[in-house]
């Protein structure tokens, strides 16, 4: 039986070797190299960081705070450089979820059986 641990590592190599995952490596680059991509970037990931900050302790967001929020998702939007990002993310998490639906399918598979077993 192959250890487990050494499967994880091998698909995570597979990951890196893949055209989805350069591809977003290719595209945070291009982020990172434009200056108004780059800070629509950064201003967006300090406003995940507050809109996290305040679900955690149970506080809404204010009307001007959700204006922000959705200005800010317009500029990204109208960005090329941001939306090549953002279809990249999204290839790539369709491919992460595809992984996660293989590997939880054993256990899918056992409260499926457990909950069949019951009704019979």
């Amino acid at each position: 039986m192959a250890n487990i641990y050494d499967t994880i590592n091998d698909l995570e190599k597979e990951i890196r070797e893949q055209d989805v995952y350069k591809g977003l490596q290719e595209a945070m680059q291009a982020v990172a190299n434009d200056e108004e991509a780059n800070k629509l970037y950064n201003d967006f990931r300090g406003l995940q960081g507050e809109i996290q900050m305040k679900v955690q302790m149970g506080q809404e967001m204010s009307e001007d705070e959700i204006k922000k929020a959705q200005q800010l998702q317009k500029d990204m939007e109208a960005n090329d450089i941001i939306s090549q990002l953002l279809d990249k993310e999204k290839e790539l998490n369709q491919l992460i979820e595809d992984i996660n639906v293989a590997v939880t399918r054993p256990i899918r598979e056992v409260y499926q059986a457990a909950n069949e077993t019951k009704e019979n």
